[in-house]
Order: C-alpha cells, then sequence, then structure tokens
C-alpha cells in the first residue's frame, strides 16, 4: 500500500493491486499532468477495456469516463476516445517518471513490475503477428529505461527479448508461448486479439 499527499492533510491510499494497474498504464497510454493527475485514455473502440481500468481505480479518480472527439487534419479524420483522470496526488509519481520532462522508468517501482502490470503494459501499448511477433511500445523511454525494463523482463519473468532500432521491445521467439502464458490470464476479454 502507497499513500500520496496533496495539499497539507488529504491524503489518497493505493493499493499495490492499483499500483500495479497504475505502473502498466504508465508503461503504456497513461500519462502523469504537471499538477499530479493521471490521465487514462482509450479509442471508443477500447472502451471496455477502459472502464475495467476505471473500475478497479474508481476510488482514485475524479468522475467516471467522459467522450472526446479529435479531427486530425493531417488524415481528414475524426477520432473519438474515452478518459478518465486519477485526482492530483501524484505528484510525486510525476517526479520520478519525468525528473527533466522526458519519461524514464524509475527503478525503485520494479517491485510493481508483475504479471499484471506486465500484461496491462501489453493491452496498452503490445501487438502480436502471425501468432509469434510480439512487441511492446516502448520508444517513450531513454535508452536506461529500455534496458532496464529489458532486464526485468528476464530476471523476473525469464522472458528474452532485443531492444528494436524504433524503441520497441521483442520478445524472442523462444519466450513467446512464455510470455503469453503469463500474461494471458489478465488479459480482458476485449482485449483476447492480443493473444493469437
Amino acid at each position: 500500500m502507497l499513500e500520496f499527499t496533496a495539499r497539507t492533510n488529504l491524503k489518497l491510499k493505493v493499493s499495490n493491486h492499483q499500483m500495479e494497474i497504475i505502473l502498466g498504464c504508465l508503461l503504456g497510454d497513461a500519462y502523469i499532468t504537471k499538477s499530479g493527475k493521471i490521465q487514462f485514455e482509450q479509442s471508443i473502440k477500447q472502451l471496455p477495456y477502459l472502464m475495467w481500468k476505471y473500475k478497479k481505480l474508481n476510488n482514485l479518480a475524479y468522475g467516471e469516463p467522459t467522450f472526446t472527439r479529435r479531427f486530425d487534419k493531417r488524415y481528414g479524420k475524426e477520432y473519438r476516445s474515452a478518459r478518465f483522470w486519477l485526482r492530483q496526488y501524484f505528484r510525486p509519481l510525476r517526479e520520478e517518471f519525468y525528473p527533466e520532462g522526458n519519461k524514464i522508468f524509475p527503478i525503485n517501482y520494479q517491485k510493481y513490475f508483475t504479471k499484471l502490470s506486465l500484461a496491462v503494459w501489453y493491452m496498452d501499448d503490445g501487438n502480436i503477428y502471425k501468432s509469434r511477433n510480439v512487441k511492446i511500445s516502448a520508444d517513450c523511454f531513454d535508452s536506461t529505461s529500455r534496458d532496464v525494463l529489458k532486464n526485468l523482463l528476464l530476471t523476473k519473468f525469464g522472458i528474452e527479448s532485443t531492444i528494436q532500432n524504433s524503441g520497441k521491445i521483442r520478445i524472442s521467439g523462444k519466450s513467446v508461448n512464455d510470455f503469453l502464458k503469463i500474461v494471458k490470464q489478465y488479459i480482458h476479454s476485449s482485449m483476447t486479439y492480443k493473444l493469437v
């Protein structure tokens, strides 16, 4: 259990289970604002998955998910998404994950790098191609953080991987089946397409 403080006496308790989900999201699509709010956003197609996150974290959130539309002028296409925010208690996480404005993986959070957080990271930012080629995006992190994540995959789960020039972490062919076994039990029913 972690406890975060806002202003003088306002405290927010975060369970280890919730912290594992938050870490998986921070490895993936989530973002911590400078004020300490954490934003979770998914495309409207992934609404059931976002609602699963909200159900797990709703006691930490400002309110229920809201819907937004964005127009991409480059492609002349409108995108719809849903999002929610965790309350403004997470400034310490912002300082650790973005110490100089760029995202890193703080080594002191490796205890929350569990099978659950790995599955959330994969659901957020991973993909599978022809049942054998599994990649997870880590391009938002610096090279040191990517090395740390690669080593954690090996030391915690026995998963071998390589870091591609694109910044993605590719699970080695001989570790794909083990990787999928680890994450399968946590994969939301709407995201099972990432298992085949």
